[in-house]
């Protein structure tokens, strides 16, 4: 049985909305990066939603009952769940990094339905800078047909977007193995092929002007994502902090309004990444632990779960199932529906 297939009979079957009855709390966060019109055309299918998978999603959120809410209503819920008027768990609706699809192809379908959310903005897609190697990886393989990785000691011959894909997603998988070296190693590969990272990371990423008429919005919470997209666990405490202070000063100075939630990169975010966030001066950050939010996250609102919307699991029913906390549920084997804090 494939994994949509075992998704769909929790969701048709009420297994998973039983299960929610312990494991959803009151509410959850989604994490999404890219929104397009068509993810097929795209290489890196982990990082993109279609357009109308968003429209979908939202759909089925209403029909439900299912509020969607900012991320400071979702605070306020959390710190006093009888705040919430309808009595209905809720979703937060997020956005990582800063790409100008959430401007061009996200935005619209939120105005459609009125949903609120957050775009959690790194400075170096805004200014070009930084080394977000993913960006630069999935354009060294578009541009390509084939490819030498030397420290995988590997060549990638890719002429399809199929086999181009397939070739990302081991070059990634290899990186995530050990992020910390691997990730720079590829520094070599982008210069021998003549790949830009400032001007992928540009062409990706929110302008400016796109930024500021995007956190102008009555519908868009920015949030911080550091300055540089690193993995800020492998940071000393003072270069992790400054990652975070320097990019909150830098949105606030762009958009002209407070900057107080903040994503972890990679949502790599321990207790001592919580103190510093705390310090630089967030009310609320999210990382990737997969789970639910419940009324014991109030003493917690540095280490926030969410739960991941990523390509190769785009089905309503596996969102239906993050929802309800049934993946939790099966992740943990049954144990306590707080994720672990």
């Amino acid at each position: 049985m494939g994994r949509k297939t075992t998704w769909d009979l929790l969701y048709r079957s009420g297994l998973s909305a039983a299960i929610g009855r312990r494991y959803a709390g009151i509410g959850s966060i989604f994490a999404f990066h890219r929104v397009v019109p068509e993810v097929a055309a795209h290489l890196n299918g982990e990082l993109y939603v279609s357009v109308q998978f968003l429209a979908d999603w939202l759909d089925a959120l209403y029909k439900a009952g299912v509020d969607v809410i900012s991320m400071s209503d979702a605070v306020e819920c959390i710190e006093d769940p009888d705040r919430h008027s309808s009595g209905q768990r809720f979703v937060v609706i997020t956005f990582d990094d800063g790409y100008a699809d959430n401007l061009v192809h996200a935005l619209p379908v939120l105005e459609q339905y009125e949903a609120p959310f957050t775009v959690y903005v790194t400075t170096a897609l805004v200014e070009g800078s930084g080394y977000l190697w993913w960006l630069g990886l999935e354009h060294l393989l578009r541009m390509n047909e084939a490819v030498e990785v030397p420290p995988m000691e590997r060549r990638f011959t890719a002429a399809s977007i199929e086999e181009k894909a397939r070739a990302i997603a081991q070059v990634e998988r290899w990186v995530w193995a050990d992020l910390g070296t691997r990730a720079s190693m590829l520094g070599d590969v982008f210069k021998r092929y003549g790949v830009s990272l400032s001007a992928v990371t540009r062409e990706a990423g929110l302008s400016r002007e796109q930024l500021r008429e995007l956190g102008g919005h009555p519908l868009a919470t920015i949030g911080g994502h550091t300055a540089g997209h690193p993995d800020l666990t492998s940071l000393s405490q003072s270069a992790a902090y400054r990652e975070m202070s320097d990019n909150k000063t830098f949105l606030e100075k762009l958009c002209g309004c407070p900057v107080d939630h903040f994503a972890y990169p990679h949502g790599a975010g321990g207790a001592r990444e919580a103190v510093l966030a705390g310090k630089a001066g967030f009310r609320t950050a999210v990382t990737n632990e997969q789970g639910c939010l419940f009324p014991e996250h109030r003493d917690h609102l540095l280490r926030l779960p969410r739960h991941l919307c990523l390509g190769s699991r785009m089905w309503l029913s596996f969102m239906h199932a993050q929802r309800h906390g049934a993946r939790h549920f099966i992740v943990s084997r049954g144990r306590c529906p707080v994720v672990a804090l």
